[in-house]
């Protein structure tokens, strides 16, 4: 169940130069959608931050592993959409959100489960999250 306090909402608008040959957006440009609100997310949370804190290093980012995502129905240019993320587990190094792409009528377009690893960038190894940021999935 998601808390309304753990859920974020980004909202975008679709342009032109987002479509593709059969008028409708590009597979692909849903990443960038997931991948914005996911910013918006990390932003907001300060997981990064905590994590980077905590551990007393500063070379600490957050790596995308794996992406699996549901297309439900298209979208157009013009159209308004919600991009909802919400932190869904937390395992020893990885982390799993849920993202969720509505239209401006509150009609599911698309959902996405998004495992990350927080990575050392010196090491280029993935570390254990931080408690502080561990707390952050811990009502999942």
């Amino acid at each position: 169940m998601t808390s309304i306090d753990s859920l974020h909402s980004h909202a975008l608008v679709v342009a032109d130069a987002h479509l593709d040959e059969l008028g409708h957006v590009n597979n692909a440009r849903y990443l960038e959608y997931l991948e914005e609100a996911r910013m918006a997310w990390y932003d907001t949370s300060g997981m990064v931050q905590k994590t980077c804190e905590e551990r007393e290093v500063e070379s600490l980012n957050t790596v995308v592993v794996n992406v699996n995502i549901d297309f439900v129905q298209e979208c157009m240019a013009g159209e308004t959409l919600k991009v909802t993320t919400h932190p869904a587990r937390a395992g020893g190094k990885s982390y799993v959100l849920e993202q969720s792409i509505y239209k401006a009528d509150g009609e599911l377009a698309a959902r996405a489960s998004v495992t990350s690893v927080v990575m050392d960038l010196r090491s280029r190894r993935a570390v254990p999250m931080a408690k502080s940021a561990r707390g952050l999935f811990a009502e999942h």
